[in-house]
This record gives C-alpha cells, sequence and structure tokens, in this order.
C-alpha cells in the first residue's frame, strides 16, 4: 500500500505492508510538524523565536532531541550547519513568517543558542529555522511508530528525505536536477538518504557551495543525512573526514550531469 499527503512543506509519500502502520506514519510527521514549523505561531519552534530572549521556554522531548542533533551537526562542522543563521536568511528571504510578537533578530551564530535538558533559552532574539534537520527526524519518527504499529516492510520519502526497512531493498534513483535525468540508482535497505537540490534551477535555500546541484547523503537516521546535505552542500576543506567520522557516504551531481562520489569508497549504488 502506498499513500501520499502534502505535510513539512513536502509531499510525504509512505509505502507499507500495513494501512494501519501508514496512518501511524503519517501521524507522526504530522505531530513534528505541529512542534517544529515556523509557519505556526503556537508551535514549539515559534514560542522559542518569539519568547526565549527573555526566559526560558519549556519543549517537549522531540524539539529538544532535534535541538541537541542540530548543536553536535554545528559543532561537526565548525558552525557552517547553523540554524540562526538559517533562520535569518529565511526570514528575510520571505520563507518563513515573523509572527507579530516575534522581535527582530540580532543573534548572530547558534553560540546564542542554550539547551538544558527540554529548556531552551536564547542570549539574544534570534529566529530559528528548523528546516534543514526537522523532516529527517520526523520520517525516522513516522519508521519507529510503523515498526510498532507491525510494519514489516516500509519506506517513507518526505521530499526526497527517506529512510526504508525490512527484508528487501527498496530501489531508489536520483535524477539530475537540471534535466530531470536518472544519474544514480541506490539500492536502500535499513538506512536513510537525503538528497538537497537546486529548486527551480535556485539554491537560494541552501548554504553557499556551487559545486554540484544536488548532493545526497546516506546514514544511519534521516535525522544526520539531512542535516548533513546542508554540511555537504558548503563543502568545507574536512568534507571527507567529517563524512568518515559519521559513517556517511555521500555524492553530488554536478552542473554537467557527472556523478562525483565525495566519499568514494563507502558509496555503494
Amino acid at each position: 500500500m502506498r499513500r501520499c499527503r502534502p505535510l513539512l512543506g513536502t509531499y510525504v509519500e509512505i509505502a507499507a505492508d500495513s494501512g494501519e502502520a501508514i496512518e501511524a506514519g503519517f501521524a507522526a510527521i504530522a505531530r513534528v510538524h505541529a512542534l517544529m514549523s515556523a509557519h505556526e505561531p503556537d508551535s514549539e519552534l515559534s514560542r522559542i523565536n518569539r519568547f526565549a530572549h527573555r526566559e526560558a521556554v519549556e519543549v517537549s522531548p522531540a524539539t529538544a532531541a532535534v535541538l541537541r542533533r542540530a548543536l553536535h551537526w554545528w559543532r561537526e562542522s565548525r558552525g557552517l550547519f547553523d540554524l540562526i543563521r538559517a533562520g535569518a536568511a529565511s526570514l528575510a528571504a520571505g520563507r518563513i513568517p515573523r509572527h507579530p510578537d516575534q522581535p527582530l533578530p540580532t543573534a548572530r551564530d547558534m553560540t546564542a543558542l542554550r539547551l538544558s535538558g527540554n529548556r531552551v533559552r536564547l542570549l539574544a532574539p534570534a529566529c530559528l529555522d528548523l528546516g534543514g534537520i526537522a523532516k529527517g527526524f520526523a520520517v525516522d519518527q513516522a519508521v519507529e511508530v510503523m515498526r510498532k504499529a507491525g510494519a514489516a516492510r516500509g519506506l517513507v520519502n518526505a521530499g526526497g528525505d527517506l529512510f526504508a526497512f525490512g527484508p528487501d531493498a527498496w530501489p531508489v534513483t536520483i535524477v539530475d536536477p537540471l534535466s530531470r535525468a536518472p544519474r544514480v540508482e541506490v539500492a536502500l535497505c535499513e538506512e536513510a538518504l537525503a538528497t538537497s537540490a537546486m529548486v527551480d534551477g535556485s539554491t537560494a535555500h541552501l548554504p553557499a557551495g556551487g559545486v554540484w546541484t544536488s548532493v545526497t547523503v546516506r546514514a544511519r537516521s534521516v535525522c544526520d543525512a539531512d542535516a548533513l546535505t546542508k554540511i555537504v552542500w558548503a563543502n568545507p576543506p574536512d568534507l571527507s573526514e567529517l563524512l568518515d567520522r559519521a559513517g556517511a557516504p555521500a555524492f553530488g551531481i554536478t552542473p554537467f550531469g557527472l556523478v562525483e562520489g565525495i566519499a568514494p569508497e563507502r558509496l555503494a549504488a
């Protein structure tokens, strides 16, 4: 069975051997959307952006887990993966709203973020954008509840953030974002895959890079794969070492349609 619904600002497709498991997966994704959407004024993320510069904001374990993982990738990438810089850019470009009682951001980076347990504090007004990691976390949550609901085989795809599970591999095709021609076939089994790519010829939603038109990362969790695509896109000098530490093979597609392995010795297609 296969079903598709609009969630997380994209289309989410879930396939499984159980209709009950599919519904559980969609419900898990909807919960993450409600908690972490910058567009919803009463989401936990929006409450952080509105109030955490004045007092600590209590959040759910799920939101705290995403923030904790974001801090991990911020440290690992030496500041390239930054929710506060991304939020300021998204706000300035009109990709996310500023709510009526939300201050203009003055914090420059994630040094302003403090997380203690489930309590979030900002040292200065900031606008966090979880768009670079929460979608992957939502897919992980969907897979977890689908397994608990009895699914033995399934695939969750949230706009290019995927996880496949079960006894057999799922075939996944990565296309060239410019020509839409298929470029890489991946057999995915008990593993995550995330792709970040040009949208309508623009990379405005991604960090500065310019080497590829899309990047794809395989990892143990979709949350990590999602965050790592943004780091890969920025193409730091120590990228291969970072991917090796993460155990995450990656490849990019160039503007000429060529596929370049970033960690080729670990890339299994």
